[in-house]
């Protein structure tokens, strides 16, 4: 019997009804403890009387309280009261994905978005051995940021209302899941994979695409014959509009046969990313009609470990040539190396090109002997692995650069690509002309892909050295540029950023054509507070060179910068370079980072906690490629803004926990501000003395590394934060002397706009200061403080309304002019589809 409005389930309170099945039903309660809205799930009392159901119930609480991640509802807690068991979980403000679909086929951009985060949200259930066997749109929640939770792992089948195609419960010989939407190796009586549940998400995919399942209309014994065939009418058929790229993947992930689908959740999610679906271009894969390759380390035949860098060196080589033509695509040798290593088989070509995305193989061996060496390239076809035929290059050391040049023609020919004069004359510019250099620029480029302080000097050494050799050495110049960029992050010495730009402006009077170092000057000036230029430096960099990831990168963090401090119309270009990022380099985690943390200041929740989502999956798969350690500390943010406490103080735990198993040239940064932002929490909470035990901390790693990066940043907010305990804790006198000091260093922030980093944006220590102000009874100039607030970007109107440390601003007047300018300001678009509306 269903229960009324007002009914208490334990410390839970009814509110409404959400669904009812037949062996238990949803409410929305509220939790009396914490003042928070759950969806409450209760047990039939029938049923919790059965030993087994009460087992299962629990088993499968637990594996959902195993749970962290942003696209599956969270498990809050699991009880009984009066014979009744319940679990309170995350309750998701939004519609079914059920819903959405009734309402027709949904559009090629959203199908793309959605499978994404629901592939996602498996792939963190997959790896903690969890399959989810019942996957379908009344299990996949839509929030009202178009953020998507995946519901119910195990539960489906208890819990939620009854549909057209009824739900199985387990018995002997039968199946947990949905008829319409089961594998057909389950429908056979096989156990389930990772693989079941894809097939069920292209099938939800094809719903979505189409308005309806492929299988519609057909009973159940015609509905089995039909999906063990593989027998659907095609996605095109139902759907013209969508491309024949996005039907080709909705295709593969329900293969009949589980080994043609994708092998894992990551692997489809990286499939849908990499497509282009901007509107012009009739949303085609990247690799559109030119041939995507990957170029892999050549094997040293030699026995000599001298040479070994060169197996390396030839890949860096062939990389850099092929790059330079504009009918071919080539895997950057950062994700070809972070790819392999995670894969033990390297004879497993289709492996390594579905990882990459990449249809060809660059591969081969070389062999030194004295002055003689041998290059013997392979080019694969990933699919199949069957080799094209190259001949074997011979030639002397010295002649090694002409040698290389005659790989990229080989590999050109097998192709059937075409050079015209002016590509053959890129490829046959030499890229030192001392093969000393060369070796030098290799073991230099080793050490960049790797911000740890240790591998950054040792790339300096090299490439200083390669410059040494060759002082016209165009790329050692802009990689050496961008070291000095990325040294001054852990050594804070603005001699740093000068030798940065000096090298990379000298690098662009080498070779002009050359767009990597426009994208790093772009950092370097927004760094040294010349943001406009930057930018402009990025731009370029773009024009010359579309697919370099970190000329996105660069140009939409000058441009980020430019939004907060000189107009708010840069912002929307910033989150457009760092969308450009992730279809170039999709595994190049910081901009996923950035994405996430400008989501959460413009007060889009969920969407800011799925794209960090993806910051936290691409480190655990260990995919990552530069990664930032803040994606902890901003989803520690994003549960403290939505008034939960609990897990703002799990996230920090967590990053401090990493921090500590970590070597980044952000570590103690990072270290620092995880303290603040336990302390913001538990001064929240009216715990000042926890919070000033974490300030301590942080005040211990600011002055133990002066150098460190944004020092006089993360030393403002760790004064303003512990003003703010001295003055909850009656030291009036020492709270108003850190508040003068603090605002002393503020006045140096406001004048070097360019050291902005995750967690101390200008706008965040104006906030901060304005509470430890109000903290003082210091209403107005708590008020003129948080004014600048507005002038530096603050755009979180939500925030604004709900922090309960601003409460004694709220009813003055100035306060109400600024929250109604916050609520005006035009939201930012991080979808593609969004975009194009």
């Amino acid at each position: 019997m269903p229960f009324s409005a007002g009914t208490r389930i334990g410390p839970y309170e009814i509110v409404a009804t959400l669904g009812a099945g037949g062996m238990g039903e949803v409410y929305k309660a509220r939790d009396s403890r914490l003042d928070r809205t759950v969806a409450l799930k209760l047990m039939r009392s029938a049923m919790s009387s059965d030993e087994n159901h009460r087992k299962r119930f629990l088993r499968e609480a637990r594996a959902t309280a195993a749970f962290s991640h942003p696209g599956i509802a969270g498990m809050y807690d699991a009880g009984e009261s009066n014979d009744l068991l319940y679990l309170a979980m995350e309750f998701v403000p939004g519609h079914t994905l059920q819903y959405e679909i009734a309402k027709g086929a949904i559009s090629s951009a959203f199908v793309r978005e959605y499978s994404i985060q629901i592939a996602t949200a498996l792939e963190h259930a997959h790896a903690r051995g969890i399959l989810h066997r019942d996957i379908k749109p009344g299990n996949i929640m839509v929030s009202n940021d178009n953020a998507i939770k995946l519901l119910d792992f195990g539960l489906a089948q208890f819990l939620l209302p009854q549909d057209e195609t009824a739900t199985l419960i387990t018995t002997a010989g039968s199946f947990v899941g949905t008829y319409q939407y089961c594998a057909p190796e389950v429908l056979s009586g096989r156990a389930a994979t990772i693989r079941s549940d894809l097939y069920s998400l292209g099938v939800v995919m094809y719903e979505m695409a189409c308005g309806r399942t492929p299988f519609a209309g057909l009973q159940e014994r015609a509905l089995v014959a039909a999906a063990l065939l593989g027998e659907s009418p095609r996605v095109e058929e139902r759907n013209p509009a969508v491309s024949g790229v996005l039907a080709g993947l909705i295709a593969r992930a329900m293969a009949p046969q589980p080994q043609e689908r994708f092998a894992s959740a990551a692997e489809l999610a990286a499939a849908l990313r990499t497509m282009d679906n901007r509107p012009d271009s009739g949303a085609v894969v990247r690799e559109r009609a030119n041939p995507v390759i990957a170029v892999m380390d050549f094997v040293n035949l030699s026995g000599d470990p001298n040479s070994e860098w060169l197996a390396t060196g030839i890949a860096e080589t062939v990389t850099a040539d092929l790059r330079k033509l504009k009918n071919v695509q080539v895997v950057t040798r950062e994700r070809v190396q972070l790819q392999l290593r995670r894969i033990e088989d390297r004879s497993d070509t289709s492996m390594i090109g579905r990882l990459l995305n990449a249809r060809w193989l660059v591969t081969g061996s070389f062999q030194r002997a004295g002055n003689r060496i041998r290059i013997t390239p392979k080019l694969l076809e990933a699919a199949s692995g069957e080799g094209a035929q190259l001949e074997k290059i011979d030639g002397e050391w010295d002649d090694l650069f002409e040698l290389q040049d005659r790989v990229v023609r080989e590999i050109l020919r097998a192709l059937n690509v075409e050079m015209d004069s002016s590509a053959r004359r890129k490829v046959a510019t030499p890229e030192a002309r001392r093969l000393e250099a060369y070796e030098h620029y290799t073991e230099g480029q080793k050490g960049l892909r790797i911000l740890g302080k240790d591998s950054i000097e040792n790339s300096r050494r090299h490439l200083e050295l390669a410059i040494e050799l060759d002082p016209e050495y165009a790329v050692a110049y802009a990689a050496l540029g961008h070291t000095y960029a990325m040294r001054w992050i852990y050594r804070n010495d603005p001699d740093d950023l000068s030798r940065a730009s000096g090298c990379l402006e000298h690098a662009i009077e080498l070779d002009p054509e050359l767009g990597t170092p426009y994208g790093t000057l772009a950092y370097v000036y927004g760094r040294q507070n010349k943001i406009e230029k930057g930018v402009k430096a990025g731009l370029k960099g773009i024009r010359l060179d579309r697919d370099v990831a970190t000329s996105h990168y660069f140009t939409g963090f000058a441009s980020w910068i430019a939004g907060l401090e000189i107009s708010g119309s840069y912002l929307q270009p910033a989150v457009e370079h760092f969308m450009n990022v992730i279809d170039v380099e999709p595994t190049l985690s910081s901009a996923w980072l950035n994405l996430g943390t400008m989501a959460m200041h413009n007060g889009a929740y969920d969407r800011a906690e799925s794209l960090i989502s993806e910051v936290l999956s691409l480190r655990a798969s260990r995919r990552a490629i530069v990664e930032l350690p803040f994606g902890e500390m901003i989803l520690a943010e994003i549960f403290l803004r939505r008034l939960d406490w609990e897990r703002a103080l799990e996230w920090h735990d967590r990053g401090l926990k990493y921090m500590t198993q970590m070597d980044s040239v952000y570590k103690e940064t990072a270290v620092a501000l995880h303290c603040c932002g336990l302390a913001d929490i538990y001064l929240r909470q009216n715990k000042p003395d926890e919070a000033l035990a974490h300030l301590h901390k942080a005040w211990r790693v600011v002055h133990e590394f002066p150098n460190m990066m944004a020092h006089n940043r993360v030393l403002t907010r760790t004064m303003a934060t512990m003003a703010w305990v001295y003055a909850d804790l009656g030291d009036r006198n020492r709270a108003e002397q850190l508040i003068a000091d603090a605002k002393k260093l503020l006045e140096t922030v406001f004048s070097t706009p360019g050291g902005m980093i995750h967690g101390v944006l200008t706008l965040d220590l104006c906030h901060t200061l304005s509470i430890a102000l109000l903290r003082l009874n210091q209403t107005e100039a708590a008020c003129e403080m948080f004014g600048k607030a507005v002038e530096r970007g603050w755009g979180d109107a939500a925030w604004m309304n709900n922090d309960p440390a601003l409460i004694p601003l709220a009813t003055l007047p100035q306060f109400q002019v600024w929250r109604q300018q916050v609520r005006e300001l035009p939201q930012l678009q991080f979808r593609r589809g969004e975009r194009a509306a």
